[in-house]
């Protein structure tokens, strides 16, 4: 899963990963963190490199806000078409994004795979909605960001097709 959000006038980028005995990796910017996430009421506890958080979350449009043990930031996602694309699709790939918030249901490709133009490459459900994710044109499937029952951001990046 990708993330890019502006903070205080940066881009951060924030890639997690899921490790094979179900914790998750994050990295963020250069910086690599072993990762746990715990619902808590009201929010989570998150375990960043054995150093234990209280997050609370909330969204409005392309804003989020995240309170941190006491720390509040306010956190904005990039226009979906061109920053996040360009941080993370390298020269002569092209990213295929979610166009609204939702859950994952199916994903019908790995990298490596060829895929043919239309063909559905991953399918989301958002607001009692199915909404396919297609090929643009023949190619090759180079990165998958998403799992089956993730959720996803408007604009996060789900596939890399190159």
């Amino acid at each position: 899963m990708l993330y890019t959000y502006h903070h205080d006038g940066q881009t951060y980028t924030v890639q997690l990963e899921r490790n094979a005995d179900g914790t998750l990796s994050a990295i963020i910017g250069e910086r690599h963190y072993a990762l746990q996430a715990q619902p808590s009421p009201h929010g989570w506890i998150l375990t960043l490199d054995n150093e234990r958080y209280h997050v609370y979350t909330a969204a409005s449009r392309d804003e989020r806000f995240v309170q941190a043990d006491g720390n509040r930031y306010r956190l904005t996602v990039p226009d979906k078409g061109s920053e996040r694309r360009k941080s993370s699709v390298g020269a002569g790939g092209a990213g295929l994004t979610a166009q609204m918030p939702g859950r994952v249901r199916e994903v019908n490709v790995a990298e490596g795979d060829s895929v043919e133009k239309g063909q559905t490459l991953v399918i989301l459900e958002a607001m009692k909605m199915e909404i396919r994710i297609t090929a643009p044109d023949k190619g090759q499937v180079k990165r998958v960001f998403v799992k089956a029952g993730e959720m996803v951001e408007r604009g996060q990046l789900l596939v890399e097709m190159g």
